[in-house]
């Protein structure tokens, strides 16, 4: 089992809402329009171009997370930009986008600046 830890450094304003149940992830270089709606992190071991697939875990502090789906260039723009959009429930109907993992339990984890992330394959 591999593990590759991040570190939560900055959550914008409109980061978090309970009516879109989604984190975005961005590492340091995320541009300024995207920062207030983004949670920005660090990655303290280096990434890798595999880090998710069906069945890995993503834990927030205490509470883990496994992918249900994952979309064709998440694993990329995670290791290139730090960059993935988290879905916790999708509208039924309503397709992954190629940059995104739909996670369970369907529900928003609480999180701080300061806390770990932690991707588990």
């Amino acid at each position: 089992m591999s593990m590759i830890s991040s570190k939560i450094l900055e959550i914008g304003e409109l980061a978090i809402s309970e009516d879109y149940p989604i984190l975005i992830l961005f590492n340091n270089t995320a541009p300024s329009e995207f920062r207030e709606i983004s949670v920005i992190h660090d990655f303290k071991d280096a990434p890798n171009k595999e880090m998710l697939k069906k069945g890995s875990k993503i834990m927030f502090g205490n509470t883990t997370y496994t992918v249900e789906d994952i979309g064709y260039v998440a694993n990329q723009t995670l290791y290139d930009l730090g960059h993935i959009s988290l879905y916790f429930g999708l509208e039924e109907g309503a397709n992954l986008l190629p940059g995104s993992a739909l996670l369970s339990p369907h529900k928003l984890p609480e999180i701080k600046v300061g806390d770990s992330i932690r991707f588990i394959k």
